[in-house]
């Protein structure tokens, strides 16, 4: 991971240059916002929306969070609501017909911001009252033990290899793995459904493991080659299996950990190449939209057209389900449908899944006027619990990232890997709730326990 994981900003300025440029950097930033008010309020005039008001808002939000945090683009509740801002813009100025949002669409999201914003800043301070020095997170540490992210890796490439054994004979063999074939294997006809049991549970969850060995090496490995090999494990996977999600999982974790590593996390120094991986993210996802139906389909969208409907389309399907609830009478509550859903297989609950209420396991399709069914992180909390209880549990999923946040940059090993695991959900808001996956919360306690408690503290002399 490299030598240290610390705080970004937290020098004080000592000398008159030093001094000045901390007062250069206030006023620019100061301008900068002025003019973009401006220039917004002027868009505003000519275009008037409540998407505007939406825009300005989280705007506002954004920058607030960004002076409370220390200018560190790494505290979670800036990197929230300026992710929420981005795709707020792309919704307001989006070049494809939308659905325009009302204005209690805007108070929910604005609302939401603010919570989780408060929720940060109270878990970002210390909860005994003192204030605590940073510690230094050194890769190679004389208490190390290698052998158990070793194992680690070791099973990670087993899991990997057992994939690739299975594609290669449902293939036939490994030369009959064509591009029309890999395109088969992402669709819900693939032929690796009627696998066998071993080959099927590496399907559902494999993996997950070499996406958990990466972090962990990331934290704790110093050889490259290591980490490499991981990372090669886990291209794998989405290149058999329709697990898209899997690389926006691994690629927020990785993006979380590399930004732990620099001393510098303001704006200014890593604007550039947080775009580069913004743009890279959006084009990761256009050409993975190859493998869905409705770009295969003649006539059907485009993949520019599905890029914009990824970004924009949630806040458009959110706002129709606040304006159209009757559409969704009926349906499960969402938020502990993980909990539920086994408890009524056993029969303590009454409990109805989405498959058994709308036909198929996902929500319901609705137009904006495109078909979308992505309803943004909001949505389960806010029908389920009504307004109150969603700001209520956006304030709790705030003030858990700020106490990781916290931990983390203070060296906490495992705060940091819970920080990095966290990071989908926290950059993801805008797109889906995963904040309320308790099945794979399950599995990373499993993994934290084992790993962090049992595996490291034990040492086999060879």
């Amino acid at each position: 991971m490299g030598e240290l994981i610390q705080s970004g900003n937290s020098v004080p300025l000592s000398s008159n240059s030093e001094t000045w440029n901390g007062l250069f950097c206030i006023w620019s930033e100061a301008i900068s916002v002025c003019a973009l008010a401006l220039f917004a309020l002027v868009l505003e005039s000519i275009y008037p929306s409540p998407g505007g008001v939406l825009l300005l808002g989280l705007a506002a939000l954004s920058y607030w969070n960004y002076r409370i945090g220390g200018r560190d683009v790494l505290y979670p509740a800036f990197t929230y609501t300026i992710i929420w801002t981005i795709v707020a813009a792309v919704y307001t100025f989006c070049p494809i017909p939308i659905d325009r949002i009302g204005l209690k669409t805007v108070a929910i999201l604005l609302a939401g911001g603010a919570s989780f914003s408060i929720g940060c800043l109270v878990g970002n301070r210390s909860l005994a009252g003192r204030k605590q020095n940073l510690q230094v997170l050194r890769a190679s540490d004389v208490h190390d033990n290698p052998q158990p992210r070793n194992v680690l890796l070791a099973l990670s490439v087993a899991v990997t290899l057992v994939l690739v054994v299975g594609v290669i004979r449902y293939a036939g063999s490994i030369f009959a793995i064509s591009p029309q074939f890999l395109l088969a294997l992402q669709s819900q006809d693939s032929p690796l459904e009627n696998a066998d049991m071993l080959t099927h549970v590496v399907l559902v969850s494999g993996g997950l493991l070499p996406v958990l060995t990466l972090w962990v090496l990331l934290i704790e490995e110093t050889r490259r080659w290591k980490i490499l090999l991981c990372a090669g494990c886990i291209c794998l996977f989405p290149l058999f299996l329709p697990q898209r999600g899997l690389i926006m999982f691994t690629f927020c974790g990785c993006l979380t950990l590399f930004l732990l590593k620099r001393s510098d996390r303001s704006f200014r120094k890593l604007a550039m190449p947080l775009s580069f991986a913004a743009l890279g993210i959006v084009g990761l996802m256009g050409v993975l939209s190859f493998s869905k139906t409705w770009v295969q389909t003649p006539g059907g969208f485009s993949i520019t057209d599905g890029v914009w409907m990824y970004i924009a389309g949630p806040i458009a399907t959110f706002n129709y389900a606040i304006y159209h609830p009757h559409a969704f009478e009926g349906q499960p509550a969402a938020v502990f449908s993980q909990i539920l859903e086994p408890l009524s297989r056993l029969g303590l609950v009454n409990y109805q899944t989405l498959t058994q209420v709308n036909g198929f396991p996902f929500d319901k399709f609705v137009y904006v006027p495109f078909p979308g069914n992505v309803y943004t992180a909001y949505k389960p909390y806010y029908e389920d619990f009504g307004v109150i209880g969603c700001l209520v549990a956006f304030a709790l999923f705030g003030f858990i990232e700020g106490r990781l946040f916290y931990a983390s940059i203070r060296g906490n090993r495992i705060a940091i890997f819970c920080f990095a695991y966290l990071a989908n959900a926290l950059m993801f808001s805008t797109f889906d709730d995963f904040y309320h996956a308790f099945s794979r919360h399950l599995n990373i306690l499993i993994f934290l326990i084992g790993y962090f408690w049992f595996m490291k503290r034990m040492r086999i002399r060879l």
